[in-house]
């Protein structure tokens, strides 16, 4: 019997959903005007000061905000990390617990820039949930290939940080726009924990 190849190139599932998802609501987005645009983002788009108001909305919001994006060019680049990370991370953890693990890390990183952030400011972006798949992937890579990785867990996540914290304070490549790097860290950090805590039930990982 001969062996069977795995296409060298596929994308899991949910990643490819997730990337579809996001493509649409942006195509969707510019086929409005804008003024419905506005009231798109003032309806989806994570306002720091609305979660202390306790609203459904506002709660909505946290998940909502995940699938919006300020152009081509957020997009693209989130896609393509997701793209990048998103196989190594639902493989091992199936299909519902990497679909968990992405939308909290984004609730978490939305949650812990509005303890810093300037009152209603508004939130777009799936930064912060490809951070914490990102963080998960370093968890679930430093237990399947110990002594195979280059650098330690712990010294790569302070790399990462200090990298984010970086680029967000000083707005490196970002056009002008303020970027939400507490967010990604906030992620970041939620998808390490959830990969130590799903990491028992994860598939072992192919070299």
């Amino acid at each position: 019997m001969q062996p069977q190849h795995e296409p060298m190139f596929r994308i899991p599932p949910v990643t490819g959903w997730l990337i579809a998802i996001n493509i649409l609501v942006h195509c969707i987005r510019l086929l409005l005007t804008p003024g419905q645009d506005d009231n798109v983002l003032n309806a989806l788009a994570f306002d720091t000061s609305s979660i202390r108001g306790h609203d459904s909305m506002a709660i909505m919001s946290l998940v909502t905000y995940q699938f919006l994006h300020g152009g081509w060019d957020h997009l693209g680049i989130n896609m393509v990390s997701l793209l990048a990370f998103g196989a190594g991370v639902e493989r091992p953890l199936g299909r519902v617990r990497y679909l968990v693990l992405y939308i909290v890390c984004g609730i978490a990183g939305a949650l812990l820039e509005a303890c810093f952030a300037a009152p209603d400011t508004q939130m777009i972006g799936a930064s912060a949930s490809i951070s914490g798949v990102f963080g998960a992937l370093l968890i679930l890579w430093s237990i399947h290939r110990t002594g195979k990785r280059p650098m330690g867990l712990l010294p790569m996540a302070l790399i990462w940080i200090a990298v984010m914290a970086v680029t967000g304070i000083t707005g490196l490549g970002a056009q002008g726009s303020p970027v939400a790097w507490i967010a990604h860290i906030g992620g970041f950090i939620a998808g390490m924990a959830l990969g130590l805590i799903f990491k028992a039930k994860a598939n072992p990982l192919r070299p």
